[in-house]
Order: structure tokens, then sequence, then C-alpha cells
């Protein structure tokens, strides 16, 4: 960043100017007061995505990613395309005690002033995550958890008994849904049951959620491996966050509102520049979003193998552009149609007696 700016003024200068933004004010060269709490920016960089968003729906997964042994960065992020925008985050030291669910709670607290009443929100955990705080919090937000679990948990149906939950699945490709209660005594709780059985996969994937039978999709659990693509693009495939030497939390943090901003960008241009290709146009002629994308993505055995994902073409288009000193005044963000089930997959929804 310094040597691209350097027309612009001493690079030594420059250089120091772009570090020291990552500081607290009183470790800088020249001390003062200002300085950036990066908590304060998680809502307005949703509600940023959000005014870009053409869509009635929004998918959130919660993960945690490593650097090294040193550094675990908990991040909230929006799925989008098979990738993922960062929202929140906490940075923390890796193999340090501490758990990590208050942090998650307060996480999701500060983005939900954001998000307004009207867009249906799921947020998807992994099994790691699974605790009944987390549960309450996603609840009290309007919002939908869809959180992996452990096989073996025990579920009962309205007016059936209850029963180890991935006995309701009993070969792959099939898919069983029904509401009842999971878990026994203090623990238990109504939910819906999602049993998911690919035949890929070699056991059923037990799911949780507040949506009722009806409203639940049986293959949208598989957005959240997005959010390891968008870690991908944070690190090896975009920013190369791995390489950083840096390994105070704090300053750790601000990069990250930095490298969520670029991610965010780039998407927003690798979207536009995707939606021109699908309808072979140049993506300069391509002024307004489209009403859905293509007709070869809204189809799920004819959308097309992505040979260059989104962030790539977001990323060389803005270094094009940026080139030329010019950028495009209209960027959107167009969601693919949540994924859904094969042909072939037997689903059964229980309904009580």
């Amino acid at each position: 960043m310094a040597a691209a700016l350097s027309p612009w003024g001493n690079w030594n200068r420059r250089r120091q100017y772009l570090r020291e933004w990552l500081y607290d004010g009183s470790d800088r060269a020249r001390p003062r007061g200002t300085e950036l709490d990066v908590s304060l920016c998680f809502a307005p960089l949703l509600k940023w995505v959000l005014a870009w968003w053409r869509g009635d729906r929004l998918a959130l997964a919660v993960d945690p990613t490593l650097k090294g042994d040193d550094t675990a960065a908990i991040v909230i992020s929006v799925l989008y395309r098979g990738c993922a925008i960062p929202v929140a985050w906490r940075i923390l030291r890796a193999k340090r005690p501490g758990g990590w669910m208050d942090p998650i709670v307060k996480l999701l607290q500060a983005l939900a002033p954001a998000v307004p009443e009207e867009l249906t929100v799921i947020v998807l955990f992994d099994r790691g995550l699974t605790s009944p705080k987390l549960w309450r919090q996603i609840r009290a937000q309007g919002w939908h958890p869809y959180i992996r679990y452990p096989k073996n948990i025990t579920f009962c149906t309205e007016g059936g008994r209850r029963l180890p939950a991935q006995s309701f699945v009993s070969h792959p490709d099939a898919a069983w849904i029904g509401s009842g209660t999971a878990f026994k005594g203090r623990a238990k709780r109504r939910c819906t049951l999602l049993v998911v059985w690919y035949a890929d996969q070699p056991e059923p994937w037990v799911i949780l959620t507040s949506h009722p039978p009806e409203a639940v999709g049986v293959s949208w659990y598989a957005l959240r491996f997005w959010i390891e693509l968008g870690f991908k693009a944070i690190k090896s495939v975009g920013w190369q966050w791995h390489k950083t030497r840096r390994t105070d939390p704090t300053r750790i943090s601000r990069h990250w509102l930095v490298l969520s901003v670029a991610t965010l960008l780039a998407l927003a241009y690798g979207t536009r520049v995707e939606d021109a290709n699908d309808r072979k146009l140049p993506p300069g002629n391509l002024r307004a979003p489209p009403r859905t994308p293509s007709s070869q993505r809204c189809h799920p055995k004819r959308r097309p193998v992505r040979t260059v994902s989104i962030i790539r073409y977001g990323i060389v288009w803005l270094r094009r552009l940026l080139h030329q000193g010019r950028l495009w005044r209209r960027v959107w963000l167009l969601p693919e149609p949540w994924p859904k089930p094969k042909p072939q997959m037997h689903i059964t929804c229980h309904s009580p007696p």
C-alpha cells in the first residue's frame, strides 16, 4: 500500500501512517486520544452489506479460524455465492483459557440492530458450538439457528417415544424432518429435528432448528461450508492474512476490518462481472442488477461449476479499474437460490397425530 501511494508522498511516512492506523492512540509516535473500537463497526458493516443485498433471506455462519498456533479468530460471516463476508469477529490468543460462547453472544448482539425485522435470518453452527446460550440469543433476536449436533443425541417426536436422532434415517439419500423435544431433563428443548444422509457422506447430519418442519430447507446446512471458502479468501486466495506477523489481538482485529471491507468490495464487483458474463455482456455495460441470477444458476441441474471464484473476478477488475482511475457507480449483492435436495432424495416429514 505504501508503494502504491508513494507518488502522493514520502514512502516512509506513508508506511508508518498505515502501520500506526492499527495502534492504540497511546502507542503512536505522536500519542493522541482517538483510536478505533472495531466492535462499533460491526452493525454499520452489516448495514452496508444489506444496502447492496437483493434478497429477502440471509444466511450467517459462525466458525473459528486459526493463524498458526498463536491466534484464533471467532467470526460471523454472511454467506454469499460460494464465499463469505466477515461482519463480526473476536480475535483471541490460541491455546489460552477462556470460553468462546460469551464472545459469540456479544457478536450476535452487536449485529442485531442492523437487520430489519422482515428479513429471514438463519444462523449456521457446526457441532463444536452447541451451547444453549447461543440458541437462546439467536431466538431472542428473531433469527433461526441451524446447529449440527452429534448423531447420538435423543429426540422425542410429538406423541412418540424418545429415540437416537440418527435412527430416523436408515439409508443414504434420505432425510427426516419433524417437531418434538430434543434432550432430556433440564436441557430439553422444543424444536425441529432434521436428519439428512447424502450418499457421499459416511453418516447422517443431525441438525436442530427453530424453523417449523414445513419451512425447513433440507439442504440449507450445506451453506455453512461457504465460510471455509471465505476464510480461504481472507488467507491464500485473497488477502494473505496467514502471512501477517502481527500478534496483538487488538491490532489484528483492526486489520480484519480492512480485510472485511476489501472482501465486501471484491465480492460486489465480482458479482457484477459474473452476472455480466452469464448474460454475455461486458461488465461495464451491465449497469443495474438483474432481477435474479441467470437461469443457468437458478436451476440446480444446470448450475455450472465456477472455474473462477467470484472474489477472484472482483480483485482482477478492481485492480483494472483503479489503474484506470475510475470505479463503477453501481454494484450489488444478488444471492443465489439456496441449495435444494437432489431429486432422488427420499424425504419424510413427520406430522404429529
